[in-house]
C-alpha cells in the first residue's frame, strides 16, 4: 500500500516519469526486536512484492545478498548466498545488499567479492542447461572412441568455458594438496587478496578538475555533518 500510494503521488507530480518498484521490507525477530535482512522470510517477502510490481509493469528493486552477521563468517555466506539465489529466481531487476553486514549497517569489501561469486552462480543458474545441437556436440563423437579422447577436442575446450561459471580464486576448487601448497587459506583470506588485487589494478575515470573539487567539497560537508573531523581516505 505504501509503494502504491507513493507511486500515485509520484505520477501526480510528474505524469509519465520513470519509476522503480521496490523497498527494503523485513520480518521482525520477536526474540531480539531486530529486523533481520538475512532471514529467508525477508527474502520471501521481497520475492512476493516483486510480483506485485511486475504486475504493474515496473522494474523492481530490493535488498538481498546481505547478512546480519557482524563479521564475514559462515553465517554471512549462507544468508547472502541463499537470498541472492531467491532474488535471481524471483526475477528481481535490481538487487542491492552485496557486501553488507549487520542489518545493512556496514559494508565489507571482502564480503563484496565473495558475494560477487554467489551472484555469478545465481546468474548461471538462470541461464539453465542449454541443450541443442551445438552444446550436445554430436558430430564430435562420430569416429571418436570413448577412452577420453573427446577431452582433447577443440569444441570441448570451447564449450566448457561457455557452459560453466568459472569463479575467481576466492572460491577454492583445487585439491587439498594444492590448497596446502598455497598456504591453506580460508575464504576470507582469499577475499582479502582479491580486494587488494582489484584496488591495485583499478584505474579511476578521468574527471575534470572542477568536478573533482566539487565532489571533494560535497563529501567533506557530508562527513562534517556526520561528526567526522576528517575523511577516512
Amino acid at each position: 500500500a505504501e509503494c502504491i500510494s507513493g507511486m500515485t503521488i509520484h505520477q501526480l507530480v510528474r505524469p509519465g516519469s520513470p519509476i522503480v518498484w521496490g523497498g527494503a521490507p523485513a520480518i521482525m525477530d520477536m526474540r531480539q526486536g531486530t529486523t533481520p535482512m538475512g532471514a529467508v522470510e525477508t527474502a520471501m517477502i521481497d520475492a512476493a512484492y516483486t510480483q506485485v510490481g511486475k504486475s504493474f509493469g515496473f522494474p523492481t528493486h530490493t535488498y538481498l545478498g546481505a547478512s546480519d552477521a557482524k563479521i564475514v563468517d559462515a553465517q554471512a555466506g549462507m544468508e547472502s548466498g541463499i537470498s541472492a539465489m531467491i532474488g535471481a529466481l524471483a526475477g528481481i531487476n535490481m538487487i542491492s545488499g552485496a557486501g553488507m553486514l549487520d542489518f545493512l549497517a556496514c559494508m565489507s569489501p571482502e564480503k563484496l567479492v565473495i558475494d560477487a561469486e554467489a551472484i555469478g552462480m545465481a546468474k548461471r543458474m538462470l541461464k539453465g542447461m542449454l541443450v541443442h545441437t551445438e552444446t550436445l556436440a554430436t558430430q564430435m563423437f562420430e569416429g571418436i572412441n570413448f577412452e577420453g579422447e573427446f577431452l582433447k577436442q577443440r569444441v570441448t575446450r570451447q564449450l566448457f568455458k561457455e557452459e560453466q561459471y568459472l569463479p575467481s580464486p576466492v572460491i577454492d576448487r583445487g585439491s587439498i594438496r594444492t590448497w596446502q601448497q598455497q598456504g591453506s587459506t580460508d575464504t576470507f583470506e582469499r577475499a582479502k587478496l582479491r580486494v587488494a588485487e582489484i584496488l591495485t589494478a583499478y584505474q579511476p575515470p578521468a574527471l575534470p578538475a572542477e568536478q573533482v573539487a566539487e565532489l571533494k567539497q560535497m563529501v567533506t560537508y557530508l562527513a562534517q555533518t556526520a561528526g567526522m573531523d576528517k575523511l577516512p581516505v
